[in-house]
C-alpha cells in the first residue's frame, strides 16, 4: 500500500472510530451509526481496489461483508421508542453483526491473511469493542 494512502486511510478511519466511540459513550445512536457506517466504507473501497489489482474472489467476499454493514448501519433518522422490545432486539442484532464481522476482519489482518498494515486490524478490534460497549450499555439501561 502506498504510504500516503495508508496515512490518509489511517486518519480517516481514526476519525470515524472516534465518532463512533463518542456516540457510544454519550449514547447518541446517530453518531455511533455514522461512525460505524462510514468506517465500513473504507474497507469496501480498499477491497474493491485490491480485487481490481489481482482478481482474487476473496476480496469481493470481504467487500460484500462490509457493504452489508454499511447498509445495516446507515444512520437513518427513525423516530422510535427505545422501550419497544422489537426495536431493542433489532439494534442488538445489528450490533452483534458488526461486532462479529469486525472481529473476523481484525483477525484476518493481524494474522497476515490479507496484506494490510496491522493498524487497520487494531481499528477493526476497536470498532468491535465500541459495539460491545454499546450492546452492554443498552442491556443495562433497559434493566435499570
Amino acid at each position: 500500500m502506498n504510504l500516503a494512502v495508508e496515512i490518509a486511510y489511517t486518519f480517516i478511519c481514526s476519525f470515524f472510530i472516534l465518532t463512533a466511540a463518542y456516540g457510544a459513550i454519550k449514547q447518541k445512536r446517530e453518531l455511533l451509526l455514522f461512525g460505524v457506517c462510514f468506517f465500513c466504507t473504507i474497507p469496501t473501497i480498499a477491497e474493491g481496489i485490491a480485487y481490481a489489482q489481482d482478481n482474487e474472489l476473496f476480496h469481493l467476499v470481504i467487500a460484500m461483508m462490509f457493504f452489508a454493514q454499511v447498509i445495516v448501519a446507515l444512520p437513518i433518522n427513525l423516530r422510535h421508542d427505545y422501550k419497544n422490545k422489537d426495536v431493542r432486539d433489532l439494534n442488538n442484532k445489528i450490533g452483534v453483526t458488526v461486532l462479529t464481522v469486525n472481529l473476523f476482519q481484525g483477525g484476518l489482518v493481524l494474522n497476515d491473511y490479507i496484506e494490510v498494515p496491522h493498524q487497520f486490524g487494531y481499528m477493526h478490534f476497536a470498532v468491535s469493542l465500541i459495539m460491545l460497549y454499546s450492546i452492554i450499555t443498552s442491556k443495562t439501561a433497559v434493566s435499570s
